[in-house]
């Protein structure tokens, strides 16, 4: 293969992996969702959306909490819950998030009780004896399993970014030699970033960390 069939084969995997990376413009609202609802949660018969009535025995006060579809309640409704002017609200003590969702996520599904995860509506026993790891690292980024030819295209992007930079490598060098591999690891993630400032949201799309905490 010539010098030139080489330079095209590599333009045109590189502009397939720029369409990959692009940002999807602004789905119409009558238009499917990109992630199926079973990929975000647990298989449930029906909603589990309503309206929670507490009673406060110190007060006697009667209180309605909405309750969520998937069946959570924000705990800032709870502070509305008080004895007295100056009490602050009732807060929510739940050491080790045992049974506190911090967020609604789309990647992964946990359950403990059951001995459940799931990457994207996938089981974590299927995707571990089916696919490989660059499948799956595609699979958390855009949502399905890559077809041949996308995953071809994946592999050849990784690939042209596998390399280490020398500086990451001479603080590797620089730890003592019976150093913990994990606090290794730890140390040279984190000097990572100083050589991929892009990489960092908090610097390449700060304002998603300008929002209306009240909103």
């Amino acid at each position: 293969m010539s010098n030139s069939e080489v330079g095209v084969k590599v333009k045109g995997r590189l502009a397939i992996l720029a369409a990959h990376l692009a940002a999807p413009p602004p789905s119409d609202l009558s238009s499917p969702p990109i992630i199926e609802p079973w990929c975000v949660s647990a298989q449930t018969a029906a909603s589990l959306g309503g309206s929670l009535t507490i009673i406060d025995e110190r007060t006697g006060k009667k209180y309605h909490v909405p309750v969520s579809a998937e069946g959570t309640v924000k705990a800032v409704d709870l502070k509305k819950i008080t004895t007295e002017k100056d009490d602050k609200g009732l807060k929510m003590y739940d050491p080790g998030y045992l049974n506190t969702a911090p967020v609604r996520s789309s990647i992964s599904y946990i359950d403990e009780d059951q001995g459940i995860l799931r990457y994207r509506g996938y089981p974590i026993e299927e995707l571990a004896e089916s696919s490989t790891f660059l499948e799956v690292a595609y699979l958390l980024m855009y949502g399905n399993l890559p077809s041949e030819s996308q995953l071809a295209d994946w592999e050849f992007a990784v690939s042209q970014h596998s390399a280490v930079p020398q500086g990451i490598l001479d603080i590797i060098q620089s730890m003592p030699h019976d150093a913990h591999p994990m606090g290794v690891l730890v140390s040279a993630m984190s000097a990572l970033s100083i050589f991929h400032p892009d990489a960092n949201p908090a610097l390449k799309v700060s304002h998603w960390f300008n929002f209306d905490h009240d909103s």
